[in-house]
C-alpha cells in the first residue's frame, strides 16, 4: 500500500534501491581521481566540501581524519566525497562517516554514517511507524513543494562474525511523483537506526526532466494484460520457469537514460518485479524485473538471467 506525501522535495542525485522493490540497471563505472578537480570545474574546493561535512557531522568527521577526492560519474552529479574511517568500529559507540557534496552548490546530497556493532541490543528500540515519522520529519525539513509517494518501508537487521545479530536500520524509500506517477529513478532514501532513531543513511536522486514525461500517465495497457505480456515473453525465451511468481506490478515513469531512442521521451511502462525457483535457490535470493510499455504492450527490458548465481 503506498503513501502520499505532498509537498517534500527532492533536491538532489544518488542510487535507489529496495529489497522487492526492482533495481535500475547500473550507472556507468564512476571515474575517481585524487582531490583535485578538472581545470575546468566551477563551484567549491575540495577544503569546501570537507568544512561542510565536518559542519553537519562535527562528532564524527575530524579536520585531520578526514580524507577528500573528486567524483565525475555519469548520470549523476560532480561531487566531493569526504570520508573519515578514523574511529574504531569495534568499540561501542563507534560511527564513521562518508559524505557526498555537491561540487556546484555545496549541498550535501548523500551521507551513510556506518555504526559499531559491539554493544548493540538484538532487537530494535523503536517502531517501524516511529521510524517512518522520523524520515518524514527530515525530509519535510528539506522540502520545497515537490510531491514524493512512500513506495517502500522495511527492517533490516545486521550481522556480524564476534557481534551476531543485531538490531539494524529501517530503510524507507520515496520515490518523486510526476504527474502523478512516481519515477523508476527519482526519489528519496532514508535509513533510520533501529535503535537510536539516528538517520543513517540519506540520499535524493532527482534525474528525470518532467518535459521528458510527456506521454499520457493512463495505461494503455493494463497492469493483468503486461503480466499476461512477460509471462508469454519469458516463456517463449526461456521455456517453463518453475515457481515463476509475480510479485509487484507498478506503473512508472522509467529510468530516463534507459531507452534513449524511444521517440515520446520517458516511457511510460509497467515495472514488474518477479522470481521463480531458480533466483529463490540463489546464494542472496531477489527479485528481478522487466519493463512493459504502458501503451503499447511490449517488452521494453527484462532483466531475467537463467545463469544468475
Amino acid at each position: 500500500m503506498s503513501k502520499k506525501i505532498i509537498g517534500l522535495a527532492l533536491i538532489g542525485a544518488s542510487g535507489l534501491s529496495g529489497s522487492g522493490n526492482p533495481v535500475p540497471p547500473p550507472t556507468p563505472p564512476a571515474t575517481d581521481v585524487p582531490a583535485t578537480p578538472p581545470a575546468n570545474a566551477t563551484g567549491i574546493t575540495g577544503e569546501d566540501a570537507k568544512a561542510i561535512a565536518i559542519a553537519a557531522f562535527p562528532a564524527i568527521i575530524g579536520a585531520d581524519t578526514a580524507e577528500v577526492r573528486f567524483i565525475d560519474q555519469p548520470q549523476s552529479r560532480r561531487s566531493w566525497q569526504v570520508d573519515d574511517f578514523s574511529a574504531d568500529l569495534g568499540m561501542p559507540g563507534a560511527r564513521n562517516a562518508q559524505v557526498w557534496v555537491d561540487a556546484d552548490t555545496g549541498e550535501i546530497y548523500q551521507f551513510t554514517i556506518h555504526a559499531g556493532k559491539q554493544g548493540r541490543p538484538a532487537d530494535p528500540a523503536i517502531t517501524i511507524e516511529e521510524a517512518c515519522a522520523i524520515a518524514e520529519r527530515y525530509v519535510g525539513n528539506r522540502s520545497a513543494g515537490e510531491p514524493l509517494e512512500l513506495l517502500v518501508k522495511r527492517y533490516n537487521d545486521e550481522e556480524s562474525p564476534l557481534a551476531g545479530k543485531v538490531a539494524g536500520t529501517y530503510f524507507i524509500r520515496y520515490g518523486r511523483l510526476i504527474r502523478g506517477v512516481p519515477s523508476a529513478t527519482d526519489g528519496l532514501i532514508v535509513e533510520v537506526d533501529a535503535v537510536t532513531g539516528e538517520i543513517r543513511q540519506f540520499s535524493i536522486d532527482r534525474k528525470t526532466d518532467e518535459a521528458d514525461c510527456r506521454v499520457a500517465t493512463e495505461p494503455s495497457v493494463s497492469s493483468a494484460q503486461a503480466e499476461e505480456v512477460l509471462k508469454k515473453y519469458l516463456r517463449e525465451t526461456y521455456g517453463d520457469l518453475p515457481g515463476l511468481t509475480i510479485h509487484e506490478t507498478t506503473l512508472r515513469w522509467a529510468i530516463p537514460w534507459a531507452y534513449p531512442d524511444y521517440a515520446n521521451g520517458v516511457p511510460l511502462v509497467w515495472e514488474i518485479s518477479f522470481d521463480d525457483d531458480h533466483y529463490r535457490s540463489l546464494t542472496c535470493p531477489h527479485y528481478t524485473h522487466a519493463d512493459i510499455d504502458a501503451h503499447t504492450g511490449d517488452v521494453l527490458s527484462c532483466y531475467y538471467r537463467p545463469d544468475a548465481t
